[in-house]
């Protein structure tokens, strides 16, 4: 009977303790929910017997509980962030990849002559660093990529090419939800420069990021996929792509999309 109570107890803890947290971080509930709801009934599984030798009382269980299921959650979600798998990027000159993992929030038309204007949670601010460079030397495109914590935060190189420019901006690690807050968020530009176009990336750091690590820098050579970056837990990638007469975009709002693997548009 004990054991029955202490999975109920285990749920509703979990459920208690970690739904507001991802309604709060906006991950993926098609996988979270399932998750906490696991998470709340092992934890109760192997704590019971525990609690039970350990002669705890009904506090004590509850306790034992909430630290186990917060210490399991956490160990999972790091897991999730620091992973970096291997990918085989197929190299193709004709198309761009994604940036980022993550899941597509605008694909915004820049006409010739204007500053890309990115969006956060809405709020809107300019990308100033590509000015005068070959990603704004037309119209084009600006597409988003929000991240989440479950994501994969290593970046890489949309096309192949050299990069033209890394602008590397410290910050202050202030809320995207301020809109003056991008301008002391921590943030990289660079601009890929390949054969045919230049693409340029915009990494864009989170409250409680601490840092965005480059892994390459101004005058390297990268290949289509390659690692170019990492971004600390949630934020936004965007892409700046110049127009072509055959550009195609094939992605759009909502679409979930990979580092390296996903296709954002072909030219």
């Amino acid at each position: 009977m004990m054991m029955v109570t202490d999975l109920m107890l285990g749920l509703l803890l979990g459920i208690f303790l970690l739904v507001p947290l991802s309604l709060k971080w906006e991950l993926d509930k098609t996988v979270t929910f399932p998750a906490i709801g696991i998470i709340g009934v092992l934890t109760g599984l192997v704590v019971s017997p525990v609690a039970a030798s350990l002669g705890l009382p009904g506090w004590g269980r509850i306790g034992l509980l909430a630290c186990c299921i917060v210490a399991v959650a956490g160990a999972l979600l790091m897991w999730r962030f620091f992973r970096d798998p291997d990918r085989h990027c197929a190299a193709n000159g004709r198309v761009i990849y994604s940036a980022a993992d993550g899941q597509v929030i605008y694909v915004k038309e820049i006409k010739e002559g204007a500053v890309p204007v990115s969006e956060k949670k809405g709020r809107s601010f300019t990308l100033h660093e590509f000015t005068g460079t070959e990603a704004m030397a037309s119209s084009g495109y600006l597409i988003g990529t929000a991240m989440t914590y479950l994501d994969v935060h290593v970046n890489r190189a949309p096309v192949a090419g050299t990069i033209r420019l890394l602008n590397h901006i410290p910050g202050r690690f202030l809320s995207l939800k301020n809109p003056d807050a991008v301008f002391q968020n921590e943030r990289v530009a660079t601009l890929v420069k390949g054969d045919e176009i230049a693409i340029g990336v915009v990494q864009i750091a989170s409250r409680l990021v601490r840092n965005i690590i480059p892994f390459v820098g101004n005058g390297d050579q990268v290949k289509q996929g390659q690692r170019i970056g990492k971004i600390r837990f949630g934020s936004q990638v965007d892409l700046v792509v110049p127009d072509s007469p055959d550009l195609r975009v094939l992605v759009k709002p909502g679409d979930k999309v990979k580092a390296g693997l996903t296709i954002m548009a072909r030219y």
